[in-house]
């Protein structure tokens, strides 16, 4: 394509078979003119063509300072963009937001992009890309991106829901100390370099925080750009500047989210001994002000009896704060979305304990898509799962749709241990006398007791081993545990040794 002569200071640039002559002083603005002529035959009169650009440099190039992006940049569908929509096109759509709000909590191995400078994740968990996410033991739980390099980036698609001065707080560790790292708004750094140093171990965390600046309300883009490695992040919290600390336990912020616990309690009665386990640590001071709703009956395509329970959710709970799915489901299910809809519609947050099949959470989702459609249900809605025998019990394409549509996290089974996960059974009887004695809690769980016992004995459905034979199984409760920051705990016993 290019051709010099070396005594001569005049480059020949051929294109389309036509060769240009120019001088060495003018050879620069023609290769930006050729660069955006070639761009510009990349259109198609119904907007752009794949792979557009590789740098934002090329966007600005074409289209001036209104470019803000080359969008994709590291794949085949890169496009240039214009704030929050693609330059140039006629007659733009407005897409739908898949933006995590702001002011909110953002998890590290949540990101939109990134660049890394190895292929393989080298922590093996949760995602398939090249960024290395493992499991982090964290009071928040879930996965922290670990093994960071220089150079490396993740970028985060964020949603100003109200303009203002931000901090961002940055949740780090580091074995070695010698981390740094800065944050970007819109392709502009906006923080100084904060610098990681050794904080005594891998998974021992600290807080740090940066200052963000002004933040027009909408869509941006928000990176973490890399200068030196060795430590790890879990998450990032933006907040307006001046705005009180967000009362948070575990993942979960008590000031503004609800969690939804859903119980299929059909068959197996682990269901209700999961109920007065979560009533246990409901109880607790550390749960004060946390808002929840309960829901019996969120089954799906399983066999066997409906465990009837009706005295021991009124006594875990309050009346008014829960619902029969399996009595009247619509009934239910409208109960749920108002609560759920007023807190999304307040800023917060919807995390469920899937304690069940996900038909329920499923039909929640689509009403909420259907009447609340600028909610982003992937960055907002929250499930957890830990069962792979509920998962297998829910219908197929209800299992795909919260998938895809909601924040879906599988943590490993509660029906084991040592996998990162409490292991919430046990033939042994040795806790039950505190339990049932407990001056609190001890009504709850003679009821529970009472009415597994009945189910073991009278309804038609899984005899429940451990259950039978005089134990414990509450291993629905692991994703209480993970949801509120105590998945450190072990077994029954270092359970009732937490919260009683």
């Amino acid at each position: 394509m290019f051709a010099s002569n070396l005594e001569d200071p005049t480059y020949y640039i051929k294109y389309k078979g036509v060769y240009m002559n120019t001088n060495r002083k003018q050879v620069n603005q023609n290769l930006i003119a050729l660069l955006g002529l070639m761009l510009l035959m990349l259109f198609t009169p119904h907007g752009y063509a794949q792979d557009q650009c590789n740098t934002t440099l090329e966007c600005k190039i074409l289209h001036g300072d209104t470019a803000t992006d080359c969008k994709n940049s590291r794949s085949d569908n890169s496009i240039c963009m214009c704030g929050s929509t693609e330059c140039a096109v006629d007659n733009p759509q407005p897409e739908p937001s898949n933006s995590a709000a702001v002011p909110g909590l953002i998890q590290a191995e949540d990101f939109t992009d990134y660049y890394d400078v190895t292929a393989a994740n080298h922590g093996g968990a949760y995602r398939s890309t090249g960024v290395d996410i493992q499991v982090t033991t964290d009071t928040n739980g879930g996965y922290n991106v670990g093994w960071i390099a220089a150079n490396e980036w993740l970028e985060y698609n964020i949603n100003v829901l109200q303009a203002g001065n931000y901090t961002a707080n940055i949740r780090v560790a580091s074995n070695n100390g010698v981390g740094m790292y800065s944050l970007a708004v819109d392709g502009v750094t906006v923080s100084g370099t904060n610098t990681v140093n050794g904080t005594g171990g891998w998974q021992v965390w600290i807080t740090q925080t940066a200052n963000l600046g002004y933040l027009t309300q909408g869509e941006h883009t928000l990176r973490i750009a890399v200068q030196a490695g060795n430590f790890n992040i879990n998450w990032l919290e933006l907040l307006l500047a001046g705005t009180q600390q967000p009362d948070m336990l575990g993942v979960f912020n008590k000031s503004r989210d609800l969690l939804l616990a859903n119980f299929d309690s059909r068959p197996d009665p682990d269901d209700i001994h999961s109920v007065a386990a979560l009533a246990t640590m409901l109880k607790d001071s550390r749960f004060s002000n946390v808002q929840y709703h309960a829901v019996s009956g969120a089954y799906g395509i399983q066999g066997g009896d409906y465990i009837e329970a009706t005295h021991l959710f009124n006594l875990a709970f309050g009346a008014g704060n829960w619902s029969n799915a399996h009595t009247n489901r619509d009934v239910a299910l409208t109960t749920v979305y108002n609560k759920v809809a007023a807190t999304l519609t307040n800023g917060g947050d919807i995390w469920v304990q899937e304690a069940g099949q996900s038909d329920f959470s499923a039909d929640l989702v689509r009403r909420i898509k259907q009447q609340l459609p600028a909610i982003n249900t992937q960055t907002r809605i929250h499930i957890v799962q830990h069962s792979n025998w509920n998962q297998d019990k829910t219908t197929p394409a209800d299992l795909t749709y919260v998938k895809n549509q909601t924040d879906y996290k599988k943590i490993a089974d509660g029906n084991s241990t040592g996998n990162g996960t409490p292991g919430f059974n046990s033939s042994s009887s040795a806790n039950w006398n505190r339990a049932l004695n407990h001056a609190q809690v001890g009504a709850i769980w003679q009821e529970a007791k009472r009415i597994a016992d009945n189910a073991i004995a009278n309804h038609q459905g899984w005899q429940n081993p451990n259950i039978r034979d005089g134990g414990m199984d509450f291993s629905d409760a692991v994703e209480d545990c993970w949801i509120f920051g105590f998945n450190s705990l072990t077994n029954i016993n270092s359970f009732f040794d937490e919260f009683l």
